[in-house]
């Protein structure tokens, strides 16, 4: 029953998404989180079963990956952009568009409401205190999926001297030596980083890192060590002294959190 939902829900997204994918030349932002959607999908899956996690959480979790970035597409087709501050919230958009198209026809009431619930929830810097704890977990496997595809994301973009798509990583100012202090700092003192906060690519690549304090799950920081994301992105930061020490803080924590995993 619930491979079957995934999969009629996993049809209506790839429709739905496939409609933006020859719009005026800009097929690659669309297929940047069509191909996106499929390994949060994917790496959702594997959290939920290596966390053992209930059916109906797993379900909506599997469902909430799918349509968590439905709102990007008109995002991008408006405003030709993926940063939120300069156009609309993507997760509330996500919401309005996954309802309007009927995306989650079929599926059972409970189900529906944690999935669109975890899907507005998925871009929020923290998750408020939520008394159902079944949403909780579902908003939980949804923002360490698809925080852990992004490292993968902005490794590739970061990688090309001159990239072709700047909207990747939100259009920030490339300098390969500047950073913007107050964001280190933030994250020096174990804060989440804000976009708003954002200048340089640098920023970003700081901001990436100290997800590692957003990580829900002990499967998400496994994958995220095993990955050897936090290795790449910091060869391609500045060596100085506060970076260093970031570095320290990031490794000593992440091996706290795999001793007691």
């Amino acid at each position: 029953m619930s491979g079957d939902l995934v999969s009629l829900v996993a049809r209506r997204f790839e429709a739905y998404a496939g409609r933006f994918h020859d719009d005026q030349g800009d097929g690659f932002a669309y297929a940047l989180k069509i191909e996106h959607t499929k390994r949060v999908l994917a790496i959702a899956e594997t959290i939920c079963a290596e966390e053992r996690l209930p059916a109906d959480v797993t379900l909506a979790a599997r469902l909430a990956a799918l349509l968590h970035d439905v709102g990007r597409f008109p995002q991008y087709l408006e405003y030709r952009t993926f940063r939120d501050a300069d156009s609309a919230n993507h997760a509330a958009l996500s919401v309005v568009h996954t309802l309007r198209e009927k995306l989650l026809d079929g599926v059972p009431t409970d189900i529906r409401r944690m999935v669109l619930g975890a899907v507005y929830l998925h871009n929020k810097r923290s998750l408020p205190n939520l008394s159902s704890a079944p949403l909780r977990a579902v908003a939980k496997v949804v923002r360490d999926s698809d925080k852990l595809d992004i490292y993968q994301v902005m490794i590739a973009h970061f990688s090309q001297k001159k990239p072709k798509h700047p909207e990747v990583a939100l259009n920030v100012i490339d300098d390969p030596e500047r950073y913007t202090p107050a964001v280190l700092q933030a994250l020096l003192a174990r804060q989440l980083g804000d976009y708003r906060s954002i200048v340089y690519v640098n920023d970003f690549k700081l901001m990436v890192v100290g997800w590692l304090y957003d990580l829900n799950y002990a499967t998400s920081c496994r994958l995220l060590h095993e990955r050897g994301y936090l290795d790449t992105i910091f060869a391609g930061l500045p060596a100085d002294d506060a970076v260093l020490s970031f570095r320290t803080h990031i490794y000593t924590d992440l091996a706290q959190r795999l001793n007691r995993a």
